[in-house]
This record gives C-alpha cells, sequence and structure tokens, in this order.
C-alpha cells in the first residue's frame, strides 16, 4: 500500500503514445516503461541501427519474439560477439554493449533500477516519485558461476510441440527473471484462470502479438477514497502492463491467431528460483543463501499451472 492506497497499474498500448527515444532519423524507435524496480525498453527498428550502453551498471535481458516480428541483431558485449536470432534470450553482462539490428523489427530490453537514465525516460517516472516503498528491496543475487558474460538461448529448444497450452520457459540473471510462455494458438478456458497476488513485488506483462485482458482486483484499505475499481479492459499490442504489488490479477488473450505474454520480474522470484528444475538456466546462477523459512520476495501464490512438470 501506498499514502494513497495500492498503486495504480501503468498500462501503455506503444501504437497509441510517442516513442521515449526517436534515434536516426525515425529509423529506431522506443518506448519505455517503468516499474519500481526495472523498466522495459521496446524498440521498433531498421536494418543497420545501433543501440548503445557505454557501461551498463548491471546484467540486462534482450527480448527477440518470433518472425516476422522479432528483428535478428548482432550483441557485442565483454569481448563476444553474438548473433540473436528472432525468438531468443540474450543476457548481457554489465558494463559496455552494443546491440546492431540485422532485419526490421522489434525487440525489448529489460533493465533494473540501477539503469537510472532508462527508469528516468520512462513516460510513466513520476508514477514512482515516491520510491515504492512497497516493493522487496532489488537486491542484487550472487554472480553467476563461470562469471559475466554474453548468455543466449534461442527459445525454440524450450517449447513442446504438442505440450500443454501453457508453457513456462523460466529463465534469470542476478538482477532479475522472466517467463517467456511459448505462444498460445488458442484461447484460455474462462473456467479455468487464475487469479493470484504478489505480496511485495510487481509483475510486468509484456505482450507482442495479440488482444489481452489483464483482469486486476484491486485490494481495499480502510480509506474509501482510495479505493479502485475492478479493471477489464482490453489491450491491444505491442503493449505492456506494470500490475502493482497485492492487487489480484490473472490474463486472458482475447484476439485471434498467435498471441505471447512475457512476465518479467525484479529481483528475481524466490519462489520459482527454489523450484529445482524450473528455472532453464538455474545451472548458470548461485542461489543466494537464505534461511528456508525466510519468506521475503516469495509473496503471493504458486499456482498448479506454475510448477514443473
Amino acid at each position: 500500500m501506498t499514502a494513497k492506497g495500492v498503486r495504480p497499474a501503468s498500462k501503455a498500448e506503444f501504437h497509441k503514445m510517442q516513442a521515449q527515444v526517436v534515434e536516426t532519423d525515425g529509423k529506431s524507435k522506443t518506448w519505455i516503461t517503468r516499474g519500481g524496480n526495472f523498466a522495459v525498453a521496446v524498440s521498433e527498428v531498421e536494418p543497420g541501427v545501433v543501440l548503445k550502453r557505454d557501461d551498463n551498471p548491471e546484467e540486462y535481458m534482450v527480448i527477440t519474439p518470433p518472425a516476422p516480428e522479432g528483428a535478428a541483431m548482432k550483441i557485442e558485449a565483454g569481448g563476444k560477439t553474438i548473433e540473436a536470432q528472432p525468438d531468443s534470450l540474450t543476457i548481457v553482462p554489465p558494463g559496455k554493449s552494443t546491440i546492431t539490428a540485422m532485419s526490421k523489427g522489434i525487440f525489448a530490453r529489460v533493465f533494473s533500477k540501477a539503469s537510472s537514465d532508462i527508469m528516468a525516460k520512462a513516460w510513466n517516472n513520476d508514477v514512482y516519485a515516491d520510491g515504492a516503498p512497497e516493493l522487496a528491496p532489488p537486491d542484487l543475487w550472487p554472480a553467476p558461476y563461470d562469471g559475466y558474460k554474453l548468455r543466449h538461448y534461442p527459445l525454440a529448444q524450450y517449447a513442446k510441440p504438442n505440450g500443454d497450452r501453457i508453457q513456462p520457459r523460466v529463465f534469470r540473471s542476478t538482477n532479475m527473471l522472466v517467463n517467456l510462455f511459448v505462444h498460445y494458438k488458442t484461447r484460455r478456458d474462462t473456467t479455468q484462470l487464475s487469479p493470484h497476488w504478489h505480496d511485495d513485488f510487481e509483475q510486468m506483462s509484456l505482450t507482442l502479438n495479440g488482444k489481452w485482458v489483464h483482469h486486476m482486483r484491486y485490494n481495499w484499505g480502510a480509506d474509501l477514497s482510495t479505493w479502485r475499481p475492478d479493471d477489464h479492459g482490453e489491450m491491444t499490442t505491442p503493449s505492456v502492463i506494470v500490475i502493482p504489488a497485492t492487487a489480484v490479477h490473472t490474463s486472458r488473450d482475447v484476439g485471434e491467431g498467435d498471441t505471447s505474454l512475457y512476465d518479467i520480474f525484479c529481483p528475481p522470484r524466490m519462489d520459482f528460483a527454489r523450484k529445482k528444475g524450473f528455472v532453464i538456466n538455474e545451472a548458470e546462477y548461485p542461489l543466494p543463501e537464505m534461511p528456508a523459512e525466510d519468506k521475503t520476495k516469495t509473496g503471493g501464490t504458486l499456482l498448479a499451472w506454475q510448477k514443473p512438470g
């Protein structure tokens, strides 16, 4: 709770708003939305566009959706270079990095609060003028076993062709965790929704395909004047929503064809990270030392569809 009740959700439909950063004569447009501890920067680029970070303080992630929307790119950092094709995730180490677009398309970068210049450019920066005291602090988890370096994951290999409709694909770094669900081809059964909440962290849901409803119910405080109505508004894509801590929520795709949903958390979710085999790259990053009974940064409830297997 803030002084004015539950913090309102931030909702951005990119093609209905101006980009926060426009570069190279309009060949690169970036929309930036922040939460209390992190920000997502979604960019539409033409071939040859170069996006640089001169000295990023922490790791950041690059999410590239499948073709035809996703851009192919060359990513350079830590003395290494990789070619990131559409439908992939890349974790970029701290320090200097360069992304060069090799094709027209879209991709998203996720930065932690430590990238203060990115946070300041977000269209909703004023929403967090109070510092978001309701959230767990974005403490860094231990460095990777083999040191900081470019880590690249083509995502198709983690999808089951004939698997369940809801297929989580969870990855983490020292400062964030993402759940890049396999794209949906059928709509969600409205008798099988999963309303839940998170006690002390926000969820940012990035959608790049389809049309979505992120159902939300805000918890009431003692002051009637701070109560907010339920929200069942449709959102076109590409778009992002920042779901506040303690708000009851569940998401439903209502469009046609393929739909995409990428959930982002900062710091990493301890409830997910502790489940052996659930985080795909868990062997690369050690867990922080925490007492088993410590509930910090877990929050909410792990639902049946979120569990391994």
